[in-house]
């Protein structure tokens, strides 16, 4: 049964959440054990994630209908998107704190705070990573939870949007690694080019895995999976949404950016053709997935919806909010 309770908005603020997440835990892995000492490397790609952060809240917030009383999220003892909600906060506050210990190099005017925190900034990159982990696994998760949709409950998609927050961490990274807000020397520029090396091999790994991963769940949901999440998945294969599967996800998001990735060098193609692919293909992994909502039926549902008034019904059209005329 399709009934799409989630919009659009929450496709995007998954999306963005695993972005953001995915930048940071690589980012506070590569400083604090491929490239320890040069934290200003990762400076403008912390700025990246909090932006992320910040429009995917909004969008949450909108989502939720009531954006005045959203604070009501961590009031609810049950709430899954309360863990979520948490994880964002504390990861954009580390996040921020960490910016902060840079922002004097662009802004003198700032310069004591950022003298002030610099020391810890390594501290603080590291917590904000760790929530980054968090949020990268709480998105599959969230989802995961909600055992009536079939395509949703199975412990495969923690596992896929896991790895695709992370390839495109990695992705974001490299197109936005090195430069402003934080001095960059000579020798900062040096390891800048090191670490798109590395994320270069570690993105074809992940892109592979994430294939794997992809096809796995889809094909054996269409091949063995209930009758609900078997039509769903069937829908992916050769129904409606095949196209945007195998061209738009599989082919530009997947297929293409690896053999650019394998075969472009330092070429545009690789290094900011490719990225830009795995970003879309994460971002329309997300929609296809939030969009996919099926649900075997409840005994009398469809007859329910079907008595319900329509939006053009004259009582609901004649009627205004707050006019009792009964």
């Amino acid at each position: 049964m399709k009934h799409h309770y989630w919009e659009p908005p929450i496709a995007l603020y998954l999306f963005l959440g695993g972005l953001a997440g995915g930048i940071l835990f690589l980012a506070a892995i590569f400083n604090s054990f491929v490239v320890p000492g040069y934290a200003e490397v990762f400076a403008l790609p912390v700025l990246v994630s909090l932006v992320c952060v910040a429009i995917g809240c909004v969008f949450l917030v909108v989502d939720l209908g009531q954006p005045g009383v959203f604070w009501r999220v961590w009031t609810t003892s049950k709430s899954i998107i309360k863990w979520g909600a948490t994880f964002l906060v504390i990861a954009a506050v580390f996040a921020l704190l960490f910016l902060l210990a840079f922002i004097g190099d662009a802004w003198p005017i700032f310069a004591g705070l950022s003298g002030l925190l610099k020391p810890a900034a390594d501290f603080f990159l590291i917590v904000a990573g760790f929530f980054g982990l968090c949020i990268m696994m709480y998105t599959g998760i969230m989802l995961s939870t909600l055992k009536a949709h079939a395509f949703w409950a199975t412990p495969a998609l923690p596992v896929l949007f896991t790895v695709s927050a992370i390839s495109t961490g990695c992705a974001a990274i490299v197109l936005s690694i090195g430069g402003w807000p934080a001095a960059m020397t000579l020798e900062s520029l040096v390891v800048s080019e090191i670490v798109l090396e590395i994320l270069h091999v570690v993105d074809i790994v992940l892109v592979v895995a994430e294939l794997i991963v992809l096809l796995t769940m889809v094909l054996s949901f269409a091949g063995a999976g209930n009758e609900t999440a078997k039509a769903a998945a069937r829908r992916w294969v050769k129904g409606s949404y095949a196209g945007l599967f195998w061209v738009g996800m599989v082919g530009l998001g997947l297929v293409v950016p690896l053999v650019m990735y394998i075969g472009g060098g330092h070429s545009a193609a690789a290094t900011l053709v490719a990225p830009i692919l795995v970003l879309c293909g994460g971002c329309l992994l997300r929609f296809m997935v939030v969009n996919t909502d099926d649900r075997a039926e409840i005994p009398g549902e469809n007859r329910y919806y079907n008595r319900l008034a329509k939006n053009d019904a004259e009582f609901i059209t004649k009627w205004t909010y707050g006019d009792n005329q009964f």
